[in-house]
């Protein structure tokens, strides 16, 4: 099958130059645990897909691209021939097998001449092949010796496959027509972040249907960046347009660098530059996070602030009120206070009626209470010891 996939794309380029045509049919089995095998066809021409069928319905979806309805209503021939592959090779490998592939079809070049071609894969390795001209398989792996002794002598069944790839293939090649397709091609550029990194995955998607475009390419300042580039295709897509993808690991934190992809058509070229958001619309460039973090910063010492200034207002209104409040005064035992009373009452001293008063009033006293008293006591004594009362007193007798 090795020589069959490297000989049919040299063929296939022919066809282009020389005006040939190619016609596939494309068939995959797959055994599904506890339910019936899939089945799938893909019939593709000139590398345009025409036709899909599956097990569901087993009839032939013609695709919009091909105008012409020349083909099979049905693919129960391919579908019963795959079923019996899944249920036979795997008893005559002794293993076990999940995937069986077909490929077949045939070349028809502008000459008349017809190359026509079957092989198959088992398990996604080269099984197979058929050679139309003498109707015999050849093995592609050990395993599969068993299933070449078994075909070559089933006569019928290999005259049945040579007719259909060299004669009803053929045929069917020269009434199959496309519509024609208008070439656009279509370039998007995103990219998807790599999770707990600052990094990200840049891909360049191409979508075209001019056969021409072949290449993508990196471009902008972080091209030569970049810790790697990948490309992908061109991969025929089903609406038999071409698909290329370009893939790039890039840095997601420096915002002064440019990324973008280039695509040559035969006509012009097209260039998308990436905007810096993902395929859903997300933006992963920094220049928003450095706004938020910047915003956040300043948040926080606006905070900050508030909270040292209200802390400030807070001791000084404390401290404020500790001085406003006056110490309470001392309490003294009412008896003890009757005493001194008394007893600077017989006392003629001031200083020592002072000292009494402190004592009762307290150590410092009530300033008011004490100078309303030390008033009084100024009064009684200018009574007592007015010199000009005294004289009154002693010429009053004299008289």
């Amino acid at each position: 099958m090795k020589w069959i996939q490297l000989l049919i794309p040299c063929l296939l380029i022919s066809t282009i130059t020389c005006g040939s045509h190619s016609l596939k049919f494309l068939s995959t089995g797959r055994v599904q645990p506890g339910d019936q095998p899939l089945v799938e066809q893909l019939t593709v021409f000139d590398g345009v897909p025409i036709s899909y069928c599956d097990t569901l319905t087993k009839r032939e979806q013609l695709k919009p691209t091909l105008e012409s309805q020349k083909l099979p209503e049905n693919c129960h021939e391919a579908w019963e021939n795959i079923i019996d592959s899944l249920n036979k090779i795997p008893r005559l490998m002794n293993s076990t097998v999940y995937v069986v592939q077909r490929r077949r079809g045939c070349i028809l070049s502008a000459n008349g001449m017809v190359f026509a071609f079957e092989a198959w894969a088992v398990n996604g390795m080269d099984f197979i092949s058929f050679d139309p001209e003498s109707q015999r398989w050849t093995a592609q792996s050990p395993s599969a010796r068993p299933v070449e002794q078994l075909w070559n002598k089933q006569i019928a069944m290999n005259h049945v496959y040579r007719r259909f790839i060299k004669e009803e293939c053929p045929q069917m090649i020269q009434e199959i027509k496309l519509r024609p397709i208008q070439q656009e091609t279509e370039l998007r550029v995103f990219a998807k972040p790599i999770v707990d990194t600052d990094q990200a995955l840049l891909r360049c998607h191409v979508t075209s249907t001019d056969k021409s475009v072949s290449s993508v390419h990196l471009i902008g300042n972080g091209a030569s960046r970049a810790s790697w580039i990948r490309v992908t295709g061109p991969m025929p897509a089903e609406d038999g347009s071409v698909i290329l993808r370009l893939t790039a690991k890039i840095s997601q934190s420096r915002n002064t660098v440019t990324y973008g992809c280039t695509v040559q058509t035969g006509s012009h070229n097209i260039t998308v530059f990436w905007d810096g958001n993902t395929v859903d619309g997300r933006n992963l460039l920094d220049n928003s996070r450095v706004f938020w973090k910047i915003l956040l910063v300043i948040l926080g010492v606006v905070c900050a602030v508030f909270i040292i200034a209200g802390i400030y207002r807070a001791i000084r209104y404390l401290v404020k009120c500790v001085k406003m409040k006056p110490s309470p005064p001392s309490r003294v035992d009412p008896q003890l206070v009757e005493q001194f009373t008394r007893m600077m009452e017989s006392v003629a001293s001031p200083d020592l009626q002072s000292v009494i008063f402190s004592v009762t009033q307290g150590r410092e006293g009530n300033r008011k209470s004490h100078e309303q008293w030390e008033m009084v006591v100024l009064l009684r004594d200018q009574s007592h010891y007015d010199p000009e009362y005294f004289a009154d007193k002693i010429e009053g007798p004299q008289r």
